[in-house]
């Protein structure tokens, strides 16, 4: 998968691209991510992205001029389809709420183009010119796109094949085959089996397969609205009082992707 990201702030996205599933990813072949920074589309010395809007009001919007040139060099033209397995995004408050099914749609395309807004927002012919698919993360407002991107990156891209380790995670995820696009995963516990006062379920250090499943269904149906609604900050499992060992925790070296 190719990913191009347009954003004012290109450096945001530099130690995201280098942790987790993500990096994985890169370093597989299987993602390719390419960021272009819009103001070096702006034809001004200044290299100026925003304006005032006609009208008056609070704020400053996207210009279109750098957005459309981006755009242009990106292969996109205004006005028609994009090729095939292509799918533009663009990320607004105006959006569909992101949810796991629209990852699952995003990470069968060959080439997602994720236009990252900034202040009170986009001129709006750049909104008209382009098919865009328009994604929110939920109904409230950030200062810019970048962090609702790497939300929807970061999604996506644990959902290509052969990048996480265990194809099943993701089948047994939250709203995955598994739990049901509603659904919600069961309660986990690791070793070891007591801790300060607090134990296992005895189910689960059986080794009866056919029992643990059924408690694993069991506690899933009880994750729903009525028990996040009950959750005020404190899930009720004991917290961790330390961090995990000074290790990779995706299990992969800490070297440097090439060409970074």
């Amino acid at each position: 998968m190719q990913i191009d990201i347009l954003t004012i702030f290109p450096s945001f996205f530099d130690q995201f691209l280098r942790h987790g599933m993500v990096r994985v990813a890169r370093r597989s072949g299987r993602l390719d991510v390419r960021i272009s920074d819009l103001r070096a589309f702006a034809e001004d010395r200044h290299r100026t992205v925003d304006d005032r809007p006609y009208g008056g009001g609070p704020g400053m919007l996207l210009k279109p001029e750098p957005v459309f040139r981006a755009m242009d060099l990106l292969g996109l033209d205004p006005g028609k389809q994009p090729a095939a397995g292509t799918v533009p995004l663009l990320m607004c408050p105006q959006g569909q709420k992101m949810g796991q099914k629209d990852l699952e749609d995003f990470s069968g395309a060959e080439r997602l183009v994720i236009l990252c807004g900034r202040y009170e927002g986009y001129d709006e012919r750049i909104v008209e010119a382009y098919p865009w698919k328009r994604v929110s993360l939920g109904d409230y407002v950030l200062s810019g796109g970048e962090v609702a991107a790497m939300a929807l990156i970061e999604g996506t891209v644990r959902l290509l094949p052969g990048v996480l380790g265990d194809e099943e995670s993701a089948l047994r995820d939250s709203f995955g085959e598994w739990t049901g696009p509603e659904g919600l995963d069961h309660a986990h516990w690791t070793r070891p089996p007591q801790y300060r006062g607090r134990g296992v379920p005895e189910v689960l250090l059986s080794g009866d397969h056919g029992a643990i499943e059924k408690w694993r269904r069991e506690n899933s149906g009880q994750q729903g609205p009525g028990h996040r609604d009950a959750v005020t900050g404190n899930s009720g499992n004991p917290a961790s009082d330390g961090g995990s060992p000074d290790r990779n925790q995706d299990g992969v070296s800490q070297e440097e992707i090439p060409g970074e």
